[in-house]
């Protein structure tokens, strides 16, 4: 597959299928359904049929039995093929967030009862964890469940919760004792029809409007015992921060399906498009942009797949650092590759009928839900635990014999030395006992270790080659991929200065000494236009 070059052989047919279904059942209604903010039941269902809607639930309750990696592999392939992100996320708020509390900490009553209807679309789920005034803050939570004979008496509000309108069952975290901290929540599943639930109020976006998103509220609703999901007191460690992992990873996922949704209409409009008596796509405004979508959508891939397939090797690893890391590279990316295809489109991308519009408008919850750049910028670095332990779980993605033939094939080149700099600064800076005093110099060394991750795969990602995307395509991408996530991450590694200057100014003066890469990016244009649009270049 030239636009994904990372799936692998046996993943191109599921990848495809998905891909296809979307553009046949989801494209053609989606600017009417995103226009009216309508929910269609009726593609759900499909969806049920086809069994997308229960990829990581075992076999035995009617799923697919898939891994993190799948999932993320259909997310993508669906926006890809219709940029339906609003619908998208619906259906991964219910088969992450919603299912996989059940499937992780549930009972076998619980999974015999809830995860076949969620398999098959009966039943619609969600996860109610943001409050009007507590969202990354679980100390600020307000929602109380009170112990009463045979469950427990809940009330409070949720807010921004995906499927609010539609859902018959949600993942509801709520307040067990008077302690303000996170080991005082607890986990209930509660259903929609239960006595004391109300849809307060139906919210209205700025996007994703396919996907219905409410404030729930619970009044003295009764939940019996046998629907508090996992232990006691410890629902948000338990569940919450398990589950969001895999929220940051496959939600996260969908937005590299939008990325070469709107490389291959970028380039194609750019092609008709003729001013001044020719296509746009000759000009050097117009062939930076699209070049720069290619190298962020490979890197963005190689990232998630990463971690989906650390989560899939090893269920019980924990990737708090790797997880905020992709997100942050990925959800960042694609707000830049956004604003771009409007520009590339001009005034008819200005307009809500084009579908770039519409990814403007979606791509922005990506910084904000399932935790805001803010905070994964903290999380990143209140949970780095050295440069060997960031390294070592890195060097999983790729065997031994290609990181070190990659890595003697590019000793010495300009991208390489401003990779080892990285390196050795996030060494000097990581322990010292200053970095965690300021949020300035937190969110330095986090930019630090999500630049050097992208910037690391993609070198030993340089050494391995395939029909379609050779070693030396990939080492031109790298040194694409080195100029302009450079400049994006590197902002913010100024404040490091105040803990290591020589180290900091050696990694900027390393940027600075990066070569132009007109030529890079004119090479790349001649690949994607032949690997993309085939036959149609004149």
């Amino acid at each position: 597959m030239f636009l994904n070059p990372y799936i692998k052989t046996e993943d191109e047919d599921f990848y495809n299928t998905v891909k296809d279904f979307a553009k046949e059942r989801a494209l053609p209604g989606v600017e009417e359904r995103d226009e009216l903010g309508t929910w269609d039941d009726s593609l759900w269902k499909e969806m049920g049929k086809m069994g997308l809607l229960g990829i990581p639930v075992p076999d035995e309750y009617g799923g697919q039995g898939g891994t993190c990696l799948h999932c993320c592999i259909a997310q993508e392939a669906f926006n890809a093929g219709c940029l339906d992100g609003g619908f998208g996320l619906s259906w991964g708020a219910h088969m992450i967030i919603g299912t996989l509390p059940i499937l992780f900490q549930g009972t076998a009553e619980q999974k015999q009862k809830y995860l076949p209807k969620f398999v098959t679309g009966e039943w619609i789920a969600g996860l109610a964890l943001t409050e009007p005034d507590s969202g990354s803050d679980a100390a600020g939570m307000l929602t109380f469940a009170e112990k009463v004979e045979g469950g427990y008496i809940l009330n409070g509000s949720k807010m921004y919760i995906t499927n609010g309108p539609v859902g018959q069952v949600f993942i509801v975290m709520a307040r067990t004792t008077k302690s303000r901290g996170p080991m005082g929540v607890s986990a209930f599943i509660v259903e929609s029809n239960m006595k004391g639930f109300h849809v307060s109020k139906v919210l209205k976006k700025l996007g994703h409007n396919t996907s219905t998103t409410a404030e729930l509220s619970f009044q003295d609703m009764f939940v019996p015992d046998a629907n508090l999901l996992g232990p006691l007191n410890s629902g948000f460690l338990r569940i919450g921060k398990a589950t969001l992992e895999w929220e940051r990873t496959v939600l996260v996922a969908a937005l590299p399906g939008g990325m070469e949704f709107i490389l291959e209409a970028g380039l194609d409009y750019s092609l008709k498009r003729r001013q001044f008596g020719k296509p746009i796509l000759s000009f050097f405004g117009i062939q930076e942009k699209l070049a720069r979508n290619w190298a962020y959508l490979c890197a963005s891939r190689r990232v998630i797949y990463f971690v989906a397939n650390k989560k899939d090797s090893d269920p019980s690893t924990s990737l708090p650092l790797e997880s905020s890391a992709l997100k942050v590279f990925v959800t960042e990316s694609a707000e830049e590759l956004a604003n771009d295809a409007v520009q590339l489109f001009g005034g008819i991308g200005y307009m809500r009928e084009c579908d770039v519009s519409r990814f403007y408008r979606d791509v922005k919850l990506g910084t904000i839900g399932g935790g805001t750049s803010e905070i994964q910028r903290s999380i990143i670095s209140s949970t780095f635990s050295g440069f060997q332990k960031f390294m070592s779980t890195l060097e999983q993605a790729f065997p031994e014999n290609i990181r070190t033939k990659a890595e003697a094939e590019l000793a010495g080149t300009p991208e390489y030395r401003m990779l080892v700099s990285a390196k050795n600064l996030i060494q000097s800076v990581g322990d010292h006992p200053e970095r965690k005093k300021k949020q300035s110099l937190e969110f330095g060394f986090a930019d630090l270790l999500v630049l050097t991750m992208a910037i690391q795969l993609a070198v030993w990602d340089s050494a391995q080659s395939s029909a379609e995307y050779s070693t030396e395509d990939r080492k031109r991408d790298l040194r694409i991929l080195s100029f302009y996530a450079g400049d994006r991450f590197l902002k913010n590694v100024h404040f490091l200065k105040e803990i290591d200057q020589r180290g900091t100014q050696d990694l900027l003066r390393c940027f600075n000494e990066l070569p132009p890469i007109e030529k890079e990016i004119s090479a790349c244009i001649e690949f994607l236009k032949e690997g993309v649009l085939g036959a149609s270049v004149s």
